[in-house]
Formats: structure tokens, sequence, C-alpha cells
């Protein structure tokens, strides 16, 4: 555990000036290795006492999974809470993980593809992460909270 809470890392990496995920994982000295050695329900794996996880070769997202594991070692003290929860999608551990995931994944893709906050798209910014839609809404609550911006339900219609 680096970092007691998501806020304090967050504030952290601003001071870093890259919002890049692999470059914050150098930063940290935290390792990762892509394996087939994970079940296909399981994206990712983390252990936070050795700065390590682990990307499921076959997850249709390696960059969210990527942001969300670092945020495991920044913040999770020991790989307990990580095997209690690694089936609850809804735990607060993995919500927090999402949360930061997601900051850092919106915050680098403005950075990269040189957009204001008011031009962000929710769609385009999904498809170019290759992110399940089961995740819209909890990125438009992390983007609207953090971007200031107000995101239209009319995005999320058929």
């Amino acid at each position: 555990m680096i970092y007691d809470t998501l806020q304090e890392a967050l504030t952290d990496m601003e001071t870093l000036g890259t919002w890049d995920p692999d470059r914050l994982i150098r930063h940290f000295g935290i390792a990762y290795h892509y394996t087939s050695d994970l079940p296909d329900n399981i994206n990712g794996y983390s252990l936070p006492l050795t700065r390590t996880f682990f990307i499921n070769e076959n997850t249709k997202s390696p960059i969210f999974v990527k942001c969300h594991e670092l945020q495991h070692c920044l913040l999770d003290p020991t790989v307990e809470p990580l095997i209690d929860t690694s089936m609850v999608s809804n735990s607060k551990i993995e919500s927090r993980a999402n949360r930061g995931a997601f900051y850092i994944m919106i915050k680098n893709y403005l950075n990269t593809t040189d957009i204001e906050p008011d031009d962000f798209n929710i769609l385009r910014f999904a498809e170019s992460y290759q992110l399940e839609t089961k995740h819209l809404l909890f990125i438009r609550n992390v983007a609207e909270q953090e971007l200031g911006i107000k995101i239209s339900q009319g995005v999320f219609s058929l």
C-alpha cells in the first residue's frame, strides 16, 4: 500500500505530468505480466505486497485492466481483500479501483486526443478503450464529477 485514499493517489499523480498508464506503472515500480493462466471471467489479478499484477491475455480491454489493477497495487494493503472480493464486482474495493482506473483513462484520453472536457464523448471514449457498455454509467459519473461536465442521458438511449 502506497496511499491511504484514492484521492491522495490521484492528487499525487496529478503532479507527475502524465496520465499514460504505462508511465504511471513504471513510476511506481509496479510490474505486470500478461497470462493465459487466469479463467476467462477474471480479467486481472493483483499482488499488492509485491507490486505485481497479472492481465488475462484474452481480456477485451487491457488498458482498463492495467489501470484497475494499478489502483489495487497503490491502495490495497494485502492480497486478502482481493481474494474476498474478486467475484463481487460491486464491492467497495472494486468500485474504488474502477473509479481510479476510469479517472486515469479519462485524463489520458483528453491528453492524447487533445480535446477539451466539454467535448468529451463517452461513447467514443468507451469505444477507444474497448470498454463494455456495463461501465458507461460509472464512466459518466466519474467524468461528470471530475471534469465538471454534464453528459446527456440521451447518449444512453437506443
